[in-house]
């Protein structure tokens, strides 16, 4: 097979080269019945994961975070069919994953009708083995239930490629939706901007695969830059600035090598219990205003009217919030007290009992201490003189961080805590500044803040997590663009013309 570039980037990473090389050589993985076909022009597009520096789960609480990418990408290559079937298909070994599936666009119907939410949910669902394809062909729907499109004139082939770490907490099911989506937006010429495709890609994991993430791992595969840190204010998808690393300072993540997942009960139940927190404060000023002289209650109020909780300040929580909130409550009554929360994401199970008082606390601080952060890392880079007294606050910080994803947030690991530990010990002697847990937590990467030439510190930190756990953890470092700085690739495939013999 002949692979010629129409158009796009010149230089290309080494997971695009093998993409080329499997094409070139007719990969069987590639070519098949339902798969790519011997002809025809291939849409290429890549978004890269993501290192949480600080923020995490308090994204979907309107948090600010502060979002890096990592080299690391999840590439997607399309093509058009000219039949209505979709075809999704991965490159990633593993026995855990059927290779591809593939079904019909009237699928997505019934009757005519598109199908509800819960029902593509539950059809993406039925098998393990193919639960990976929601992230994919799920944006099909979504696209058309969103209105995006009325109709798909044709059906598709999508092969993806990704070497991110799946449950490694560096959002590698956010790489996956948005290059997918960015794919779509060139094959059906549907102009989204990128902070749409930052929204779709959520709504996909959101409500067909059924992880009720917060949108900070979108935004980031999207917007994010090879050179700059994003400040993101997810009210619901702010990009308040980029930030430049100060001078011979890196953020470094460690793949524990402990999965983790947003769907996973602990995350779940976190979340829940912070928009509980929402709801009861929420009726509670309600209450307190419409009665008490004056406006403070009113304005906790009007910050709490869009149920974003970190719009209530520290200060705020401490004075007038905190002796409102329960230690925990149990789901049936909360129901009778209260009613629904307000996130779509979630369901409340009513024999489940959920702590409220200290998930909310979580993330009112961690947004304070994000804000904080980030004017530390700036103050690095603006004042190189007191560069290390400002690193070390934000390495105080992080640690503080990772302390109350433990304490507060219920989503710590032991894997995790030893590694953040190792980090310290060795210290800012090391070039270490701050290390702390990640993303959903529960597992997955850890952040490292680093000055300096620091290759003999991580070397020790990973061999003392070795000796400790029994673990080979990963370094994963470096930069990559963004999705949609990165734009697409547009290839043409020939087939060779077998030689002639005389």
């Amino acid at each position: 097979m002949k692979v010629e570039q129409l158009y796009g980037p010149k230089v290309k990473s080494f997971q695009i080269l093998e993409l080329e090389y499997l094409l070139q050589e007719d990969s069987p993985e590639l070519f098949f019945s339902f798969g790519l076909k011997k002809g025809g022009q291939v849409i290429v597009t890549q978004a890269p994961a993501r290192l949480d520096i600080m923020g995490g789960v308090a994204d979907y609480c309107g948090a600010n975070v502060f979002e890096m990418t990592l080299d690391r990408t999840a590439i997607a290559a399309c093509q058009a069919r000219e039949d209505k079937n979709l075809c999704a298909i991965t490159l990633r070994a593993g026995s855990q994953f059927k290779p591809n599936f593939h079904f019909s666009l009237d699928s997505l119907y019934t009757d005519g009708t598109l199908k509800t939410y819960p029902e593509v949910q539950g059809y993406f669902n039925q098998e393990p083995s193919t639960a990976w394809t929601s992230y994919i062909l799920g944006a099909f729907y979504v696209l058309l239930k969103e209105g995006k499109i009325d109709q798909f004139p044709h059906g598709a082939t999508i092969a993806i490629k990704s070497d991110i770490p799946i449950g490694g907490g560096v959002a590698s099911s956010a790489a996956v939706e948005v290059a997918t989506l960015m794919a779509l937006n060139q094959l059906y010429n549907l102009e989204l901007d990128a902070m749409e495709i930052a929204r779709l890609a959520q709504i996909v994991e959101n409500r067909v695969a059924g992880a009720p993430c917060g949108i900070m791992d979108q935004v980031t595969a999207v917007a994010g830059t090879s050179t700059k840190i994003l400040s993101i204010l997810c009210q619901p998808d702010k990009i308040l600035e980029f930030v430049s690393t100060p001078l011979n300072v890196s953020f470094v993540g460690i793949y524990t090598k402990v999965r983790r997942s947003t769907a996973s009960t602990a995350y779940i139940d976190t979340r829940i219990g912070a928009f509980m927190g929402l709801t009861i404060l929420k009726a509670a000023f309600a209450s307190e205003a419409a009665s008490e002289k004056g406006n403070y209650a009113q304005k906790i109020s009007d910050a709490l009217a869009d149920n974003y909780l970190c719009n209530i300040s520290v200060q705020e929580f401490q004075e007038r919030c905190e002796s409102l909130l329960p230690e925990q409550i149990r789901g049936e009554e909360f129901f009778e007290r209260y009613g629904e929360i307000v996130d779509t994401a979630t369901q409340v199970e009513p024999e489940k009992i959920y702590p409220v008082k200290s998930r909310v606390e979580h993330m009112v601080y961690e947004n304070a201490r994000t804000q904080r952060f980030i004017t530390a890392i700036k103050n690095a880079d603006e004042d190189p003189e007191r560069s290390q007294d400002y690193l070390r606050e934000a390495g105080n910080l992080m640690y503080e961080s990772n302390a109350s994803y433990r304490d507060l947030a219920g989503l710590g690991s032991p894997e995790v805590d030893g590694l953040v530990n190792i980090a310290r010990k060795i210290g800012e002697q090391g070039g270490i500044y701050g290390a702390k847990i990640t993303g959903g937590g529960g597992g997955g990467t850890v952040a490292l803040l680093c000055h300096g030439s620091v290759e003999n510190s991580l070397t020790q930190v990973l061999a003392a997590y070795k000796l400790a756990w029994g673990i080979d953890g990963e370094l994963i470092r470096g930069n990559a663009v963004g999705a949609s700085e990165f734009g697409h690739i547009l290839w043409e495939l020939k087939e060779i013309e077998p030689p002639t013999h005389f």
